[in-house]
């Protein structure tokens, strides 16, 4: 059973899904979660803003309008009226695609992030799992060279930003970066466009 997306009042609640006419002065669109829900075309000003925001969005689509083209994974649309578990249900989808993965190194040695993977020497691998373990965060210079040297043993003056500079390289793939937190140390942390390469254009009905 489908049910009408435009109303003549607004919905009372325990009939109607969270995605009918909204109360006078409400926002034009309701969410479950971080998902925005768009009318198309008549919202097409806020598509822009979401997509350019990275924010997840369904669109519901006007009976007799043309389907969007969907610019990534962020984005569907369902053609109304539309039953409101395919409505869930693609919601749901959209909330998966849009939760953070934090990238993972396995016992050996291959670093896993994106749907991608980059194996990496021993050297590599420590530097990742020291950076790792604080992800997002900075770790200190001193910290690093203890951790990544045996005490006694007495690296180059440049040796951790030699290591650091061939893994920056190692990682690009990825939309991994290393960031240099002046006066305090390095930060691992993704690139703001991770997932371009890895954007696609979900289907509608």
């Amino acid at each position: 059973m489908t049910l009408p997306l435009t109303l003549p009042s607004p919905p009372r609640p325990h009939r109607l899904p969270p995605y009918g006419r909204p109360a006078p002065g409400a926002p034009s669109h309701t969410s479950l979660g971080p998902v925005r829900i768009l009318r198309w075309p008549e919202q097409a000003h806020q598509l822009d803003q979401c997509r350019a925001q990275g924010v997840p969005r369904l669109l519901l689509v006007a009976p007799t309008a043309p389907p969007p083209h969907c610019v990534d994974q962020l984005e569907d649309w369902i053609r109304t009226p539309a039953d409101p578990q395919d409505v869930h249900a693609r919601q749901a989808a959209l909330q998966v695609r849009a939760a953070p993965r934090d990238p993972v190194l396995d016992q050996h040695g291959i670093l896993h992030f994106a749907d991608q993977a980059v194996p990496l020497g021993q050297g590599e691998a420590d530097l990742v799992a020291v950076l790792l373990s604080s992800y997002r965060g900075t770790v200190g210079r001193e910290d690093l060279t203890r951790r990544m040297w045996p005490a006694g043993e007495m690296p180059r003056r440049n040796a951790l930003d030699v290591r650091v500079l061939r893994l920056r390289r190692r990682l690009a793939p990825l939309g991994l970066v290393i960031k240099t937190v002046w006066g305090k140390g390095y930060m691992l942390d993704t690139q703001p466009d991770a997932q371009a390469a890895n954007r696609c254009a979900p289907g509608g009905e």
